[in-house]
């Protein structure tokens, strides 16, 4: 029910909550927050970090659902809300009894769904309530506040004025908790308070987990930076209990051991990677060979393995190239959406430019900006602002009739022609006069884009069953989608009822999902279902295989080929948000990819890594022995390098032969698992000798 409240809540005030405001909001995070004051920090800056005294236990409702009624909540949903914050108990189980029960007056009930939102309200209410003095800016996430000024005296009267604001919403400020924090000398700034109580000063500060000022290494430290070192204290107190899990004869499995890694340990790199591309690559190597460390304990692999092997196996790109690409996918975000950060959105802008100017920032936010632009460019990105379309209310849209045929592939190709053809006249014979429709978008190799619409029995639009032209380098999923929402505008002009065929599974997956990768399309589409069941009319999409060989199915994958060297429409798509992001992602494997082509010709264990990988394999999940049976299943898949291809030597060593069939230079692993006669007819025809391990 709560969830119920919170989604009509956030449909009618998301937009109308102050743009200050970072926490529990969809599209926000604490990076938004990061990325703001690192672009505003300046030799002239004087930041002030609030701390808020027990902010969400002693949250005054009544100014919560004043406010709310201020925005224009009423009836049902605001009886709801009172009746969900009043008459509020609580009380203590120890040692197997209960304390008596207390009522509450103050605060959101703790754990809630709506309590983050009601709290929201409340700091909207207070954020509204201060007064715009140019050159001072807010951030709020939570109880989380800083105030960033270049002004020590308009820092000052924004405090005297946050305190009464505060004073006024009941919420009380902590001046002992609370820090001041400036690249000044101290002797130049005066004594700042809060309520008649000095705010002390502080030199360096972690606001949201991360510190404020990033320094460079001095010429003469050779221990590395005190930062990377202090996050490699952390990370090595979180490596040892995966070292423990990972015990070769009886541990976890390698997925899991990998799930670990990333929940437990790299997360805590991504949540950092704001502050972390402010230094430079050489002060981030001993991250990367954390990592490498890390990945032999996932894999259980010697020192000599490959780390190109490694990354390919696990899915990992190189820890600096993800610090990277993480910020940069901050960018992306904030460049489609400026409104989530617009200072730093101008900054990054600007900065794209030719001969565009430095931005009067330190040499922290200086190298961040540079850092991002840098690979906007190399990528060939431009991102453009995001055009959101008015969409229904989400409880008005209808949930999408989406049916699948029941087939695999491992069914003989007439049984699954047989099957699509019996689903799709099982499905039509439900409906009143139906339509066929035929969807199907394609991407070419090239990065162009299109999408396209067919009926064999609906008369065809001006022009003809002409596809579309979309971006170059749209996704699959978007190209699918596009094509779904013109055969979905079709119907709606024609006003009839329809059977839509496609044979993407994720497109129509996306359509009834909570939080769909194309949530442009999505919400178009959707849009266009509500009106068709508002005039009565009923649309059914079917999922049919694209291999099984329907006739129109083809028909329109042909349309959809020819649409993507079509010139492109007035109304072309731009590239959707996910495509940005696939791209940045993408760009950081490319190291690895130029790495593992550069040492090919030379090393034996790639060649023999990408012999084993031309054939699908999964590590076992179940049963006894299963890490130790994972261990040797990696071993023999990345490749031991035997000690005469180690040493390098030239010609040919009499002791190189294979141990079996004395065949010449090949005491090798690959020869042992894929070439040997003496091995070959041991093994099941076709398959290498780690798959049958």
């Amino acid at each position: 029910m709560e969830r119920i409240l919170l989604n009509r809540l956030m449909y009618r005030l998301q937009d109308r909550l102050s743009p200050h405001l970072y926490g529990f909001l969809p599209q926000r995070s604490t990076h938004h927050c990061l990325v703001d004051l690192y672009s505003r920090l300046s030799r002239d800056s004087v930041v002030a970090f609030v701390d808020l005294q027990s902010a969400f236990d002693i949250a005054n409702r009544d100014i919560i659902l004043d406010q709310l009624v201020n925005f224009g909540i009423k009836g049902n949903l605001l009886r709801w809300i009172r009746g969900y914050l009043s008459n509020r108990t609580s009380r203590v189980f120890f040692s197997g009894v209960y304390s008596p029960r207390r009522s509450f007056h103050l605060g959101t009930p703790q754990g809630g769904v709506l309590s983050p939102f009601l709290f929201n309200v409340l700091m909207h209410r207070l954020l509204t309530s201060l007064p715009n003095i140019p050159g001072t800016t807010i951030t709020c996430y939570a109880d989380d506040i800083c105030v960033h000024s270049s002004s020590p005296r308009d820092l000052q009267r924004f405090l005297d004025s946050f305190y009464v604001a505060s004073s006024h919403c009941g919420i009380i400020l902590s001046p002992d908790k609370s820090r001041i924090f400036s690249c000044r000398p101290p002797q130049a700034l005066p004594d700042f308070t809060i309520g008649g109580t000095v705010i002390p000063l502080c030199f360096q500060y972690r606001y949201l987990g991360a510190p404020v000022k990033i320094s460079a290494v001095p010429p003469a430290r050779r221990q590395g930076h005190p930062f990377v070192r202090d996050l490699l204290d952390r990370l090595q107190h979180r490596l040892a209990p995966l070292q423990w899990l990972t015990n070769n004869s009886s541990g976890i499995s390698i997925h899991v051991a990998r799930t670990v890694y990333i929940t437990f340990i790299h997360s805590v790199v991504d949540y950092l990677s704001p502050a972390l591309i402010q230094l430079s690559r050489t002060a981030l190597e001993p991250l990367e060979k954390f990592q490498n460390r890390a990945m032999r304990v996932i894999l259980g692999c010697p020192m000599s393995t490959r780390i190109v092997n490694m990354q390919r196996e696990l899915g990992l790109p190189p820890l600096i190239e993800r610090i990277y690409s993480n910020v940069t996918r901050l960018t992306v975000k904030c460049l489609h959406f400026p409104q989530l950060s617009p200072h730093y959105s101008q900054l990054v802008r600007t900065s794209l430019r030719p001969n565009s100017p430095v931005p009067p920032i330190l040499r922290g936010g200086r190298a961040l900006i540079k850092s991002v632009s840098s690979m906007l460019r190399s990528l060939n990105l431009d991102v453009l602002v995001a055009e959101v379309p008015p969409t229904p209310p989400p409880w008005v849209l209808p949930m999408p009739e989406v049916s699948f045929t029941p087939t695999s592939r491992s069914d003989p190709p007439y049984l699954q022609l047989q099957l699509a053809l019996e689903h799709v006249a099982t499905v039509t014979s439900s409906i009143t006069a139906p339509y066929h429709l035929y969807t199907d978008g394609s991407l070419q190799s090239d990065g162009a884009a299109g999408g396209a619409v067919y009926s064999p029995d609906l008369e065809p639009p001006p022009g003809g069953w002409v596809g579309r032209h979309l971006r170059d380098h749209s996704s699959s999923t978007l190209c699918e989608l596009f094509a779904i929402l013109d055969a979905v505008s079709l119907v709606c002009q024609r006003g009839v009822n329809a059977v839509i065929i496609c044979d993407s599974k994720p497109a129509l997956q996306s359509l009834s999902s909570v939080r769909p990768t194309q949530s442009t399309g999505v919400q178009l589409i959707l849009s266009f279902l509500a009106l068709l069941l508002h005039r009565n009319l009923t649309v059914i999409f079917i999922w049919v295989p694209s291999h099984v060989g329907l006739r129109h199915n083809t028909t329109v994958d042909r349309l959809a080929k020819e649409a993507c060297h079509l010139p492109p429409r007035g109304d072309c798509r731009p590239l959707s948000l996910t495509c940005y992001l696939s791209r940045v992602c993408t760009a950081a494997f490319l190291p690895v990819r130029r790495r593992r082509d550069a040492e090919r010709p030379y090393s034996v264990s790639i060649n023999h890594y990408e012999s084993v990988c031309r054939l699908k394999y999964s590590y076992r999940h179940r049963g006894l022995m299963v890490r130790r049976h994972n261990v040797v299943s990696a071993r023999l898949r990345l490749g031991y390098r035997q000690q005469w291809q180690v040493a390098g030597l030239e010609g040919e060593p009499p002791f190189a032969e294979c141990r079996l069939c004395h065949s010449p230079r090949s005491d090798t692993i690959e020869h042992y698992c894929l070439e040997c006669p003496t091995v070959r007819h041991l093994l099941p025809q076709g398959q290498p000798l780690d798959v049958v391990c």
